[in-house]
């Protein structure tokens, strides 16, 4: 019960889902590693229970991860962004993987992160994925573990959706590991986010259900600069007004572009250092 009231409060930041949580002890067997990415042809796809609902199969899966770093990249490339050989880049919530697996190339001549507090899921992919990647898992607290302006890309597919309060402190924390030129890619849910929303294909979507039920429908109605919302252990849902997040990020970091439903139904931001 203590774990369960620490792990839900918002005013703790320095949180995390342990691996195994069900059990005081745990162990990692030879047995449990498969073939890493030096050795197999292809990349081997995590459990379902890892996929954070993304796909129902695995093409599913793979083909999303695909088109998002696909559709990521052209959206850095028409910003400026050029990654060359031995670039750094690192995911944050990288889950089990399905973006960071498409940089493979990358992580052979330089060096490709993935970070989350899940550490069920960077149990596996250090089992799975490492090499050619490199992962750690880290809290909610807006501090990570590299030296300052070390990597040349950041990018965080629907991380910034789930951050309420320490959302400025991530971003400053961002910038200090970016070197200077350096990229950060993030995804946010905007009035646009909710527009699509509230569109009949999305009624029976679960996020649709939270954010027009009586609880919060006054207050996505209104006229918010941002709000938070169903907080839970794994953070909350949050949304901005696209202006006012323009202005606040924009006194950190330069705001290259704003591209809507670049992430599904999220809005991607370019911020550059």
């Amino acid at each position: 019960m203590m774990r369960l009231m620490v792990s839900s409060d918002p005013s703790i930041s320095a949180k995390h889902l342990p691996y195994s949580p069900e059990s005081g002890s745990y162990s990692v067997s030879r047995g449990q590693a498969g073939s890493n990415g030096a050795t197999s042809p292809a990349l081997p796809v995590p459990p379902q229970e890892l996929w954070e609902g993304y796909a129902t199969r695995p093409s599913e899966y793979l083909e999303g991860g695909q088109r998002d770093v696909k559709t990521m990249m052209e959206i850095l490339g028409s910003s400026g962004l050029v990654l060359e050989k031995g670039a750094r880049l690192i995911e944050i919530g990288c889950a089990g993987g399905r973006m960071l697996r498409w940089f493979a190339d990358f992580a052979t001549e330089g060096e490709v992160w993935g970070t989350d507090i899940d550490a069920q899921s960077i149990k596996w992919c250090q089992l799975h994925l490492s090499p050619p990647f490199f992962f750690t898992t880290v809290t909610t607290s807006p501090h990570l573990p590299f030296e300052d302006r070390y990597f040349d890309l950041i990018y965080c597919g629907s991380v910034f959706t789930h951050i309420s309060e320490l959302a400025d402190a991530w971003i400053l924390e961002l910038r200090r590991i970016l070197r200077p030129g350096g990229y950060l890619y993030i995804t946010v849910h905007d009035k646009n986010t909710i527009r699509i929303l509230s569109s009949r294909e999305y009624a029976d979507f679960f996020l649709s259900k939270i954010l027009f039920s009586p609880e919060h429908k006054q207050i996505v109605e209104s006229d918010f600069l941002e709000f938070a919302i169903s907080r839970t252990p794994k953070g909350a849902q949050v949304f901005y007004d696209i202006d006012h997040l323009r202005h606040q990020w924009g006194r950190f970091l330069t705001v290259q572009s704003v591209t809507p439903s670049a992430y599904g139904y999220q809005t991607a931001v370019v911020l550059k250092k």
